[in-house]
Order: structure tokens, then sequence, then C-alpha cells
């Protein structure tokens, strides 16, 4: 039965990203998205799966689509955020009849992290969060378009756009060259927002319980997010300024920019330089950024932060030679060490295969490029070198639609499609040693 559940509830999730993806395809391919003539079907699939799994590659600027256009676009990144199910969830929420047992069991079954009496309160977190959070960004915004001369109309839109786009992590924006047209107030408030959209509703809703001192302490979980996101933001800017500083043939980037592209390179893809234009290791640093991404239940992608935590904890238990896996006083259960390992594998393995695929589809870019843009699309940033552009082939655009379905869906939701939740241990077997390494 529970099998059966477990099923379900991901075959929705996966059943409601797809419909919404082709409901957004469809509607990008309306007249009227283009000022003249319409989209080809490959490039409508394409912007409407970047905008609901969040990435932000683009085959057409988002200033060459009418104003019709780019309302579809950031439509589809909001539903996108808050996902089908808990948009169903709000409505229920809204009209104040809450949510039935059997909507809070679908919810509870695509997330382990929540029992049943606190998936509803979860999901009112969701929609409050998210909400807050982006009129807040457009009121602080707002001003410093105004500043730039943008008139009220346009600093409006363009407070909302890039406020929806900074805090689901999507990284797109209708002014050319994104976040580099941006003046440095807008792109302060934009890097805030990214990581507040980039803690995940998990640690929100624990910060939040802990603030209002309904608990006593953080759980694990949310201290792991917070250092975590601490560590990987300081470091990665240093480390970028630092790189970037080894190549005088490549662009030389400031503290500002190295810790904008820090911020954004796990998470949503905004960027003050074109990351085409940087040195060989940047561009490195960046794809190990995007791998990783940011925490789980966030808009972001990657294998998450606390992924990495738990994978550095087993290897550092490895080599002092424990048997089990402590973070802050805590042991790890061998289930989650297993799944952490799995996640990394997968998406190293799948950032490979896409690298190869891409550069038998595209054998005029250079392997790092490929590995930039596999790593990009399959992460769901949005980074890229300048290459996904409408030269490209239908092949290679697909490629990039199913590594962004992938990465958004994640790959342990596909594969527990398929095996279903794991199953009481009935039977254990002698153990025996194998040799390794």
């Amino acid at each position: 039965m529970k099998i059966n559940i477990a099923r379900k509830g991901q075959l929705f999730l996966l059943i409601s990203f797809a419909g919404l993806i082709l409901t957004g395809t469809g509607l990008l391919l309306l007249p009227g998205v283009l000022p003249e003539g319409r989209l080809a079907f490959i490039d409508a699939l394409f912007m409407a799966c970047s905008a609901v799994c969040l990435n932000g590659l683009t085959t057409v600027p988002l200033t060459e689509l009418t104003f019709a256009g780019q309302l579809i676009l950031l439509v589809l990144i909001q539903f996108g955020t808050l996902g089908i199910m808990t948009l169903s969830a709000m409505v229920l929420l809204v009209l104040g009849k809450g949510l039935s047992y059997s909507d809070t069991l679908m919810i509870s079954t695509l997330n382990d992290r929540f029992t049943l009496r606190g998936t509803e309160s979860l999901t009112r977190t969701v929609v409050h969060y998210t909400m807050t959070a982006e009129l807040l960004g457009v009121v602080l915004m707002f001003p410093g378009f105004l500043a730039d001369g943008k008139g009220i109309v346009h600093s409006l839109w363009y407070s909302l756009y890039f406020s929806v786009g900074s805090f689901c992590n999507a990284g797109m924006g209708p002014l050319p060259q994104s976040a580099a047209q941006l003046n440095p107030y807008v792109q302060t408030v934009s890097m805030a927002l990214m990581i507040l959209g980039g803690l995940g509703v998990y640690a929100v809703y624990d910060l939040i319980r802990y603030f209002q001192h309904k608990t006593l302490y953080l759980t694990l979980h949310t201290r792991i997010v917070l250092r975590m996101a601490g560590i990987l933001i300081i470091a990665g800017a240093l480390l970028l300024w630092m790189l970037s500083h080894t190549d005088s043939e490549t662009a030389t980037l400031g503290l500002f920019d190295s810790l904008y592209l820090s911020v954004s390179g796990r998470t949503t893809g905004y960027s003050t330089v074109d990351p085409g234009s940087l040195s060989g290791p940047c561009q490195i640093l960046l794809i190990v950024l995007m791998l990783i991404g940011a925490a789980p239940g966030s808009a972001a992608g990657g294998m998450k932060t606390t992924t990495l935590a738990v994978v550095i904890a087993a290897l550092s238990a490895s080599f002092r030679g424990d048997n089990n896996v402590i973070i802050r006083k805590r042991t790890i259960d061998l289930r989650t060490v297993l799944r952490a390992f799995t996640v990394m594998v997968l998406f190293i393995l799948l950032t490979w295969a896409g690298t190869v695929i891409l550069k038998s589809l595209t054998p005029e870019l250079s392997s790092l490029s490929c590995f930039f843009e596999s790593a990009s699309a399959l992460s769901a940033t949005g980074l890229s070198t300048g290459s996904t552009t409408l030269e490209w082939g239908s092949g290679a655009k697909l490629l990039l639609i199913l590594f962004m379905f992938a990465g958004r869906i994640g790959p342990v939701t596909i594969i527990l499609f398929f095996v279903g939740k794991e199953k009481k241990e009935c039977l254990r077997y002698p153990e025996e040693r194998v040799i390794v390494g």
C-alpha cells in the first residue's frame, strides 16, 4: 500500500510538471508572442521547460518577445516554483476549506521530512514565504529602476520580473545582458533574494518556528543548510576572484562580481559578467558550484548542499576509521548516506554523459563549453557560455530539455517512481568482507 501511494505521488509530480510544460509550450506557440511570426515548436518547448524548471537557459532572448510572451514565462516561473500541488493546496486554504486527508497524504508522500500533521503548516509556509519575499523584492527594487530612468511602468515590470526571477532562482530577465545591466543596488537586492530562495522551505519553516519560540533549537538539517550556504558563498567568491586573476587574457572579476556569481552560480543563473569570457579554471569552479546547488526544498537545483555535507562527513568518517557518520554529535543513518552518494554519483554520471552527447551533436563547441552547458541544464542553474542560441540543432536543444526536466524533478524521485519506497528489512544475510581500493 505504501509503495503504491509513493508511486502515485511521484507519478502526480511528473505528470503535473510535464503538463505545465506542455501548456506553456502551447501558449508560447500562439500568435503575439513574437512581434512577427511565431516560435518554432522546439524553441517554445525549450523556453517553457526552462521557465517551469526554473533554469533560465533560453534559445530566444526575452528582449525579442512581446509583453505577452514575457508574461507567459513569468507565470510559468511562478507556477514552477510553487508546484502544481502547492498551488492546489493554496486555493483550498484561501477558500478556508483546508486540505483534505487525501491532499495532505499526497503531498506528504513526496516529502519524507514532514508528518501528515505538519504538511498543511508546511504548505502555508511555502505560499506565505514565497509571496512575502517576492513582494518585498519588488518594493526594494522599484526605486533602483526608477533611479536609472526606466519610468514608472517599466520600473514596476522590471522589479516584478527580477524579483520573481531572483527568488525563484529562474535566471530570466527582460533586459539585455540580464543582471549585468542592473545597478549595484538592484544587484544587491537580487543577490539577497537568491540567497533567501536557496535556503529551502524546510529550513525556513524551522527558522520561523524557532523565532516564534515554538521550538527550542534548530534541527540539524537547518544548521547544515545555513553553514554550508555561508561556506560556499564566501569560499566560492574568494576562489572565483583569485582564479580570475591567473589569466590576463580573460575577464577579471571584482570582489562584488565574484560574490554575485558565487551566489548565482549555485542557484539562479544571473550574471554580472559573461561566463564565456572567464578563464577555464573559473568556468570549472562554476560547474562545481552549479552541480552542488542550494538547499533541499528550494527553487534551486543541483545535488543540494546537504548531500555534499553528508558525503564529506562520510569520507571523513572513513578516513578516521569510524563506523558511523556523525555530524554535530548526531549520527546519520545509513539510508541517508547511501542516498547522498547515489545523488552525487548520478549527477556526475549524467553530466558526463550529457557532455559526451552534446559534444557529438555540436562538434563546433569546445569540450569545456559542452561540460558547462550540460551541468547548467541538469542543475537548473541557467548560466551559459553564450552557446545556447537558435543556431543549435533540435537534437542539442532536446537533450537540454530532458536534462532540465530531470534536474528539476530529481534523479532520486525518478528512481523512487520505479522502485517505490524503501522496504522494511525483514531478513539479514551474513556479512562478508570484500577488498576494495
